[in-house]
């Protein structure tokens, strides 16, 4: 009998991602074995929730707000404060997403049931945000037991993949990889639309030119490529092309000197997943391409539903910033 490696073990979610009215709602409990008053203090004093979620600055005060630093910052306002058995605050990132944090202590089985409820309007980041807190709530459960939490970003990444495929929704963010030694920025976006009419969006240019760049495209391999984004215009090549399923082309901008992008479209499940590869072949400003492709997939997401799009170059210096602390680099 063949032992699985705890890497290669299949990643279940124990959280959930609901659908209440017009709001999702992240939806985590847990069985701790520990009095609640005890896990009251892990979550109420700022010296305990500094070794599990982040540096709360001002602690938490009914109706006031409060500042708390988690790699960026988070600001929100403390709506019900019911000590030592529940609190409930508004949690606005840096990105301007807003939603209602309810965290529960509840006496159960001889121990406690703790309960986390993210409500939020938006769909951005459910992947994500599931897979984060599900990992904060495991860093909590580490303190509680006397135990310093380590970084899990291999958990992370198999969490978001779990709660992608239980709930068949979509990945927001981008991340980083590696193709042929090379850094490669990686998204998939799983789209509500059927693969023929995302790559007409992907290569016809009255398309196209509604929620990525207006330019030209000659839909053949060796066929000319342009862009004209509002601050820069980038040159290509097509080098691969396979009909509604792939396209590559070579890139070549201010943010890149040499770089190809990949389009991969799947059927999923009655929808499309889109899968973006931007290789990066010289020296690039890595959190600049991840903001552009991050809004510009949006905008997508946006022009299939039949939305009109609005690039927000707040919302895209925003992106950036997330992007360049998630990088690690300042300049890159």
């Amino acid at each position: 009998m063949t032992t699985l490696s705890p890497q290669d073990e299949k990643v279940v979610p124990s959280g959930r991602i609901e659908r209440i009215a017009s709001d999702y709602v992240l939806a985590f409990d847990r069985q701790l074995d520990y009095p609640h008053s005890y896990l009251w203090s892990l979550l109420a004093e700022p010296e305990h929730v500094a070794k599990w979620l982040g540096n709360l600055i001002t602690g938490w005060e009914q109706g006031q707000p409060y500042e708390l630093e988690v790699g960026g910052t988070v600001t929100g306002t403390v709506l019900q404060l019911n000590a030592p058995l529940s609190l409930q605050i508004t949690w606005e990132d840096e990105l301007d997403n807003e939603s209602v944090l309810e965290w529960r202590m509840l006496n159960s089985n001889g121990g406690t049931l703790v309960q986390l409820r993210a409500r939020s309007e938006s769909r951005s980041f459910l992947t994500e945000g599931a897979a984060g807190w599900e990992t904060i709530l495991d860093a909590f459960e580490d303190v509680a037991a006397g135990r310093t939490p380590q970084p899990q970003p291999d958990r992370w990444t198999k969490l978001r993949e779990a709660y992608s495929r239980e709930y068949s929704v979509s990945h927001t963010m981008g991340t980083l990889g590696k193709d042929s030694g090379h850094d490669s920025v990686h998204f998939d976006r799983l789209l509500g639309a059927d693969r023929a009419t995302i790559w007409q969006a992907l290569t016809e240019p009255d398309k196209f030119g509604k929620w990525l760049a207006p330019g030209t495209l000659q839909l053949q391999v060796g066929g000319d490529v342009r862009l004209d984004f509002e601050t820069f215009s980038m040159r290509g090549d097509v080098t691969h092309l396979l009909n509604e399923q792939a396209l590559e082309y070579s890139w070549c901008s201010p943010e890149v000197e040499q770089s190809s992008v990949h389009w991969l479209l799947e059927n999923s499940g009655g929808k499309t997943l889109l899968k973006l590869r931007h290789g990066l072949r010289s020296k690039a400003r890595t959190a600049e391409l991840m903001a552009l492709w991050h809004e510009r997939l949006d905008a997508l997401a946006l022009y299939l539903s039949g939305a009109e799009v609005h690039p927000s170059a707040h919302h895209r210096e925003a992106l950036t910033h997330f992007y360049r602390r998630m990088a690690g680099s300042a300049g890159s």
